[in-house]
């Protein structure tokens, strides 16, 4: 076991490495082919910012991996899936392609990777199947989900360390709760290699940002963070099994559920870019970018508790019941003092 453990300090601390000796290379190659990202519209910073540390966060992700883990069908199913979605986002940070196209590439990489797995799913799959809730649908739903997360991590890269310190969050939960749970050595090392990776482009992209991942990077990060996730998760099917991904997922989550709240409330397209995010309310309040970001780590560390804590023990459904309601009473709450402080502070919603 200890061995176990010291290869995974390794694994690590490569993948940390990696990255962050790679990330100055692509941000002068980003300058070099004038591959920027510029202030105006819906965007915060206020100087231009090289993009393209997608590719940085991608070259320490996918070597590490080659180098140290056995390529079984997991990791090579997610690591074909990882490809496609790679090209999408890059095409999407250098020529700005139609979002049709982009979604295009995001469900082909999800279903490559639910349905080269169907296995992992077969207790999911027979729960509904209870309910005559055919295959398909269950698998389209997984796929789904998979979409939904990848554009929760685009949607909330607003703020300079705000989206990779998430991930960095996520995949540190998602190693316990594997570590805790037993399981597969495999997954736990695609995890810390994520964590490695976060950790080492953080270097440059907290507050004040030197790089932007852009949509490479974003996208990359919710895909691996959705999909490591959906390996891990064990049977039985429950309430807690939601909540508690629900719960490891939770700012992202949020946010997109907001974003989606508070169009249909303003009667807008919800798929109209805005500045109302919840970084932006947060920011409304007076607080700086850094303490803003700092803030949304604290309840992600939070959250990240709780999920761990709900997939790991074995607790009653009556308990799972009341945390549910919990759950929804304070995402209302939440919403609605959200939407007021919005409306006071003239948070725009354009």
């Amino acid at each position: 076991m200890a061995e176990n453990y010291i290869f995974f300090i390794i694994i690590f601390l490569i993948s940390f490495a990696l990255v962050a000796a790679a990330t100055p290379m692509v941000s002068r190659v980003a300058v070099i082919n004038k591959i920027i990202d510029h202030p105006g519209l819906h965007k915060t910073h206020l100087d231009p910012k090289p993009l393209l540390g997608g590719l940085a966060l991608f070259f320490g992700f996918a070597l590490t991996i080659l180098l140290f883990l056995d390529l079984d069908e997991k990791i090579i199913t997610l690591g074909t899936a990882t490809v496609i979605l790679l090209v999408t986002g890059l095409l999407d940070d250098i020529y700005d392609i139609h979002p049709f196209f982009k979604l295009t590439g995001q469900t082909v990489a999800a279903s490559i990777v639910v349905l080269g797995n169907i296995y992992l799913y077969r207790f999911m799959l027979d729960y509904f199947s209870h309910f005559n809730i055919p295959e398909y649908i269950v698998l389209g739903l997984l796929i789904g989900w998979v979409v939904l997360i990848i554009n929760a991590f685009n949607l909330i890269d607003g703020l300079d360390g705000l989206a990779v310190g998430t991930a960095a969050i996520i995949f540190l939960a998602m190693t316990v709760l594997s570590i805790i749970t037993g399981g597969n050595p495999n997954i736990i090392g695609v995890q810390l290699i994520g964590l490695g990776a976060c950790s080492g482009f953080l270097l440059y992209n907290f507050n004040p940002a030197k790089i932007f991942m852009g949509d490479s990077g974003s996208m990359l990060l919710g895909f691996i963070l959705a999909t490591t996730h959906l390996f891990t998760i064990k049977y039985p099917f429950s309430a807690a099994l939601v909540l508690g991904s629900i719960f490891i997922f939770a700012y992202p989550a949020l946010d997109i559920a907001f974003a989606i709240y508070r169009r249909l409330f303003n009667r807008r397209s919800i798929f109209k870019a805005d500045k109302g995010h919840i970084h932006h309310v947060l920011m409304s309040l007076g607080f700086s970018v850094r303490k803003t970001v700092l803030i949304i780590y604290l309840a992600n560390v939070i959250f990240a508790i709780l999920a761990v804590l709900l997939l790991s023990l074995d607790i009653s459904p009556l308990f799972q019941m009341i945390i549910g309601i919990l759950t929804a009473l304070f995402v209302i709450l939440l919403f609605r003092k959200l939407t007021l402080i919005s409306l006071r502070n003239g948070v725009t919603q354009d």
